[in-house]
């Protein structure tokens, strides 16, 4: 198929607070999609971005822009006018999973197990009463919670809320990065990330998962999340048979709910009764060195490049528009 990708884009970059790590993961993209013998050019998600594709007569594009710009379905919709095929999923499916309130909401009602949760506006505590809905929240969830942001990822703004006097910090802070803070009851367990990818008849198939740990330093810390060196990664995942089944029918099943397409990423915590429970979904996984697509890729024996460039392929061939 690679044959066929004649002038494709890798978009990374933009303006959001994960800028940086877009760029690894564009550069990433680039490269392996040049190992499979498709020269793909990297472009900034800026001002120009959409006058440049057009201009260089692009045929399809891998979008590695992470955070709100590239996942909150508003790239996609640009790209969409503009009559450029991408991978990815389309943009209302984007708002779906990019809004952990509404992932959650629609997971649960799909039957999926999901940690209870509170959602607060900035807003409302401003003006309400602090104390109270402090107070409320841990009545409803206990402690420890997790504070993270609604719409976000990478870890930024997350916090492990232990101690009830640190939770209005931790929501203060969460605050500084989204409008809606998610309050989720803590759930111990492994920490896994499943990546799911489509064949070419559209068919959604989860890749092995990969367990994430940070031994020596807070489970949400950015830095360690993209530290080879801080971070541990087991791949397969280990857990057991039955586990890992349940593991990646969540992942597959999540993907549909949220409509989601080519490829998505859902991350979940197994209990030790052998549980998934699902946290978020990510529409565009990243590609450092400790990201689980490359890593589950190679797993299963397949390089990177080759299933880039395939999913550009059934881009091409499938074209854009809302």
């Amino acid at each position: 198929m690679s044959s066929d990708l004649a002038r494709v884009a890798v978009i990374a970059g933009g303006l959001s607070n994960e800028r940086e790590v877009s760029w690894r993961s564009g550069r990433r993209a680039q490269y392996a999609l040049g190992q499979a013998g498709v020269d793909a050019t990297l472009y900034d998600a800026d001002e120009t971005l959409l006058d440049r594709l057009k201009a260089d007569r692009i045929e399809a594009a891998y979008l590695a822009v992470h955070g709100a710009s590239g996942e909150d379905g508003s790239l996609q919709t640009a790209l969409d006018l503009v009559g450029i095929p991408y991978v990815g999923s389309p943009p209302a499916s984007c708002h779906l999973a990019w809004d952990k309130v509404v992932a959650k909401v629609l997971v649960a009602r799909a039957g999926l197990p999901t940690p209870a949760w509170a959602a607060i506006s900035a807003r409302s505590f401003r003006e309400l009463s602090p104390t109270q809905i402090i107070r409320s929240v841990l009545d409803e969830l206990g402690l420890p919670v997790v504070v993270k942001p609604a719409t976000s990822g990478s870890t930024l703004g997350m916090s492990l809320v232990s101690d009830a006097a640190d939770l209005p910090a931790a929501l203060v802070r969460c605050f500084t990065f989204g409008d809606v803070a998610l309050i989720e009851r803590y759930v111990t367990g492994k920490t896994v990330e499943t990546v799911v990818v489509e064949d070419a008849d559209g068919v959604p198939g989860a890749l092995p998962p990969a367990e994430f740990a940070n031994p020596d330093v807070s489970p949400f810390s950015f830095e360690a999340r993209y530290s080879a060196d801080l971070i541990s990664i087991a791949l397969p995942a280990p857990l057991s048979a039955e586990s890992t089944a349940r593991v990646k029918q969540t992942a597959e099943t999540v993907h549909e709910v949220l409509g989601l397409r080519d490829l998505s990423r859902t991350d979940v915590v197994v209990d030790e009764d052998g549980t998934p429970w699902f946290l978020e979904a990510a529409i565009s996984p990243g590609l450092t060195e400790t990201s689980v697509l490359p890593l589950a890729a190679a797993e299963i024996g397949r390089p990177l490049g080759e299933l880039l460039a395939d999913l550009m392929a059934t881009a091409k061939g499938r074209g854009a528009g809302l």
